[in-house]
């Protein structure tokens, strides 16, 4: 059996495997947006500073 396992690092938004400008763009222009969200990078269903916090320390990694 073969197969591929996706898993996504904290504050990939857009699941590309690396932490970028893509993802931070993202996270602004939906900044205090509400509900289930590829930006709610921590769950708690709001996008906010904590979401925002997560991107730019991980900023790089996988790229």
């Amino acid at each position: 059996m073969t197969g591929v396992v996706r898993v996504r690092l904290p504050g990939d938004v857009d699941f590309s495997g690396c932490i970028d400008d893509a993802d931070l763009l993202s996270v602004l222009f939906n900044f205090g947006a509400t509900g289930a969200r590829p930006e709610d990078v921590n769950y708690d269903r709001v996008v906010d500073d904590a979401d925002l916090l997560i991107v730019l320390f991980n900023f790089g990694n996988g790229c």
